[in-house]
């Protein structure tokens, strides 16, 4: 009787929000979409500054006044309070060790979400107050950059119909899609607490996201793309009620797709294919990790050397040094060494086990998928980023390692998310 009563507890106080609550995490999201909109405007490089960097400045500002109010620590595990106070402590010293009060090195730390420094603050939020309105605002704020997304497409359509310089091919491609709109994945992850206009919303964006992979042969973004819809199909013949029938749809899909790329691939003459085919058995990575291997010192491999760390290679035009390193679990030990890798492990992949395999509701689960798509990834992309893509990770974490919500029945959830269903 005592823990039914402290369950309807913590039930009412999951769904319990407050004004001012309400008012925060709007302020934080609509922050969030307003710095990571402008700063992916501004990386094409053909918008004025004078407009949309005061605009990143402004969301900024909005998310950390509200993340301030909404900062309200309650742990659950103590593996994971121990854990994550390691690694939110090792990610500080990564950030000041390379911190400065340069103008140039400021404008990079603060406005800069990909090579930046304001990643390090992205942990942080496990420590929001876990609610029923955290995530459907969540769930609204992906929505919302997936038409975003859309949008900067129809604005720079030309990427999708002229030639493109290399490096603008890499800005506009890479950084609209990663940093707007591969997030709707999750959508797709929980789509049984979604619309049929959200779910539409995210298959639109992501099939213009495979549009865009191929025609400018951006191979990890097909991978992630790929992948996403691999578990994303799983998910749904897991929640099918006629097995047989959700896999032979599912199987079948895939085996039409695999064999009409295999012949687009090979036989139709398409200039766009044929850049995609160069690329496709091209090493462009091979050569940039061998020099980071022989630059790399015995406490390189352990601290790392900060977040403004380099290792020299000189290759691709970028004089002798560079500060990234496209695979980003190597690009995690550059800054912050294997402290800084295993830690992270030591957090994410017990919660992946957590979510998957002791949980009653999709809620846990697609956030536990996330985090899986999201480890895998950090080979063949950068991805431990300032975008949704990386919040989702750490919210994801909260909700993993919470037993009250790993708890909550998969009905009570769907009429929370989906009260109309």
């Amino acid at each position: 009787m005592e823990k039914v009563e402290k369950n309807n507890a913590s039930l009412k106080r999951f769904l319990h929000y407050d004004r001012y609550e309400l008012i925060a995490i709007n302020v934080f999201w609509l922050g969030f979409i307003a710095y990571i909109a402008s700063s992916t405007i501004l990386s094409t490089k053909e918008m004025p500054f004078m407009i949309f960097q005061p605009l990143q400045l402004l969301g900024l500002a909005a998310i950390f006044a509200s993340a301030a109010y909404l900062l309200k620590p309650a742990f659950e595990s103590e593996y994971f309070k121990i854990f994550f106070f390691l690694f939110a402590l090792w990610a500080m010293v990564i950030l000041f060790r390379g911190f400065s009060f340069n103008k140039d090195d400021l404008k990079l730390i603060f406005l800069n979400p990909w090579f930046g420094g304001m990643f390090y603050f992205v942990p942080f939020l496990v420590l929001f107050r876990k609610s029923f309105l955290l995530y459907k605002k969540t769930f609204s704020a992906i929505i919302i950059l997936g038409v975003i997304f859309l949008l900067f497409s129809l604005m720079f359509r030309d990427i999708l119909t002229e030639v493109i310089p290399d490096n603008r091919n890499r800005s506009v491609v890479e950084y609209f899609t990663k940093s707007l709109g591969i997030s709707v994945l999750f959508i797709l992850f929980t789509f049984m607490y979604h619309s049929k206009t959200k779910n539409l919303i995210a298959v639109i964006s992501i099939l213009v996201m495979l549009l865009l992979g191929v025609i400018r042969a951006r191979r990890g973004l097909l991978l992630m793309c790929v992948l996403g819809l691999l578990i994303a199909g799983l998910i749904y013949f897991l929640n099918s009620k006629s097995k047989i029938l959700s896999g032979s749809i599912i199987i079948g899909m895939l085996f039409i797709a695999i064999i009409g790329g295999i012949y687009v691939f090979l036989n139709v003459e398409m200039e766009a294919l044929y850049y995609l085919q160069d690329r496709g058995v091209t090493d462009t990575r091979g050569g940039i990790e061998l020099y980071f291997y022989k630059d790399m010192e015995g406490l390189d491999w352990i601290v790392g050397r900060g977040m403004q760390g380099q290792y020299y290679c000189p290759t691709m035009g970028e004089g002798n040094y560079r500060g990234t390193v496209e695979t980003d679990y190597l690009n995690m030990i550059l800054k912050g060494g294997m402290v800084n890798l295993v830690l992270l492990l030591l957090i994410i992949i017990p919660a992946i086990f957590l979510g998957i395999f002791h949980s009653k509701n999709n809620l846990t689960k697609g956030f536990a998928f996330w985090i899986l798509f999201w480890l895998i990834n950090t080979h063949p992309s950068t991805v431990q980023v300032f975008t949704m893509n990386y919040f989702l990770v750490w919210l994801g974490a909260g909700v993993c390692y919470s037993p009250f919500i790993r708890g909550i029945s998969e009905e009570t959830m769907v009429a929370y998310f989906k009260p109309f269903g």
